[in-house]
């Protein structure tokens, strides 16, 4: 047989063997899918409304940190996605499991392997072969030359499946992979706006904490001069006194937290401490997003979540190596063939006449490894079992934290109508004893204490605001990014 006839036939013979059957295992869906309610319920007294037109065309799926409407943030947000160095980490991992399946793919072709080999023997004739035909009788010395050009084929033949469930467990283990970048990307998003989000609140909170200590410290001089006059007691005087030690007390602490979120901010964008100063806007605000959540969201919206479609692709990947396991249990059929030329002299390798072949078929059955082929099997078995539990626990907790999501973001939104309203009164009231205070029928003391009572009270609205916004942050994380399915796209280097 020709070395293009050896070829063609085990292409052949591979070609069929790709037809064989497969040992993975149908099971069942997990019970946490087959029971999950179709919608997600609005909870008692909700009063979130269907989305808009308006807010429709002003929503993009894929890019939902858009809908916050902050130039400034997105492009933070864009900055952290390219320079993030855990994000780095992940898709360097994405792309080590890229190589991975490939390697396990590859035995589904033939290995094909040249090889070029000269050697030169010299020895007595009396040693070896010579010596025992007596190699006293012919030449002293034999001298071997031999040149070889060869190339070899070798193929298994996957009757069983054994390698083609391997390469989808592989498969399915990168698209996990890819999965949890895609969860890294998430938890680098919420961090980046929350983390913006929580400068905004405390810039504020420091300009009005401040203005606070300006308050006091003029009430404390006034109550100081009326005390001395005895026009009030001691007791008012300590009062005031301790109000403002209070509210400077809680300035450094502050400025702490103004500084650690500012740090923390340049390191989500891959940069040293104070990098990130050329990035924030001079005025910053905490963003909120103008678009509203659709009520009576679908639960199929879980399978989207990063970390759901991750546990699924690795039960996936589990039943496959199933199949793998117990294709372990069968006999393997492999073919060998080597064909080139051979010469005594390098000029005749080119001679057809020189050519020579090899072709070896061989049947390989395991009878007896100690149980270790069994033992594998059960524990793929096994891990299948770990996977389908941590598969249900993965959704059960996915679902219970879209649902406190949603209500927390509306409670939150109560809130903040509650807050808004504080914070109109407490400017009615200040411009009530402004006016009082300029028409000279009110004294300072009430127009400092309303005036304080407003601070305060856009002192609370500005942590409400920071609240509402993380409330959101939590419900994008328990959706895994939008509430509208946008399919990710399968990674092109798989298709090669």
């Amino acid at each position: 047989m020709t070395l293009s006839r050896f070829l063609l036939l085990s292409l052949l013979i591979g070609g069929l063997a790709l037809s064989g059957c497969s040992l993975t295992p149908s099971m069942p869906a997990p019970e946490a899918e087959q029971e999950m309610p179709d919608r997600f319920e609005a909870a008692p007294g909700d009063t979130t409304l269907p989305a808009t037109a308006t807010d429709t065309a002003r929503y993009n799926p894929a890019r939902w940190w858009t809908a916050y409407d902050d130039p400034a943030l997105t492009a933070l947000v864009d900055t952290a996605l390219a320079a993030n160095l855990d994000l780095s980490v992940a898709r360097a991992r994405l792309d080590e499991l890229a190589a991975q399946f490939r390697i396990a793919r590859a035995p589904l072709f033939p290995s094909v392997t040249a090889n070029a080999q000269g050697s030169y023997q010299n020895q007595p004739a009396n040693t070896g072969i010579g010596g025992a035909i007596g190699g006293g009788q012919g030449p002293d010395r034999f001298e071997f030359t031999d040149y070889q050009a060869t190339l070899g084929v070798s193929y298994e033949l996957d009757f069983w499946g054994r390698v083609r469930s391997q390469r989808k467990a592989a498969l399915n283990q990168y698209f996990a992979t890819a999965a949890d970048l895609q969860t890294a990307r998430l938890s680098v998003i919420s961090q980046t706006i929350s983390t913006y989000a929580q400068i905004a609140s405390l810039q504020r909170q420091v300009r009005l904490g401040q203005r606070t200590i300006d308050l006091l410290e003029q009430r404390v001089a006034i109550t100081e001069d009326r005390y001395s006059r005895g026009l009030l007691p001691s007791f008012q005087l300590y009062t005031v006194r301790q109000s403002l030690q209070s509210a400077r007390a809680e300035q450094p602490d502050l400025e702490r937290r103004l500084y650690e979120a500012r740090t923390r901010l340049a390191t989500l964008l891959g940069r040293f401490a104070g990098a990130q100063r050329a990035l924030l806007p001079d005025s910053v605000t905490v963003p909120l997003a103008p678009t509203s959540v659709p009520a009576g969201l679908p639960s199929d919206l879980l399978m989207q979540r990063p970390d759901v479609r991750a546990a699924a692709r690795r039960l996936e990947a589990a039943r496959q190596q199933i199949g793998a396991a117990r294709a372990n249990l069968l006999p393997s059929v492999s073919l060998t063939g080597t064909g080139g030329t051979q010469s005594s002299e390098l000029a005749d390798l080119v001679d057809p006449g020189q050519v020579f072949t090899n072709f070896v078929g061989q049947l390989t059955a395991p009878l007896f490894r100690g149980g270790e082929l069994r033992a594998n099997l059960d524990a793929a078995e096994a891990r299948y079992r770990q996977q389908t539990a941590s598969y249900e626990q993965t959704v059960l907790t996915a679902f219970q934290e879209v649902k406190a999501a949603l209500v927390a973001y509306n409670e939150q939104r109560r809130r903040l109508q509650e807050v808004q309203q504080q914070v109109e009164t407490a400017e009615d009231a200040f411009q009530t004893q402004r006016d009082r205070y300029e028409r000279g029928i009110g004294d300072v003391l009430s127009l400092l204490d309303a005036e304080r009572t407003l601070v305060q009270a856009r002192t609370r609205l500005s942590g409400v605001r920071q609240a509402v916004l993380n409330a959101r942050l939590a419900l994008h994380r328990a959706l895994g990014g939008s509430w509208t399915n946008a399919p990710s796209p399968e990674d092109p280097r798989l298709l090669k």
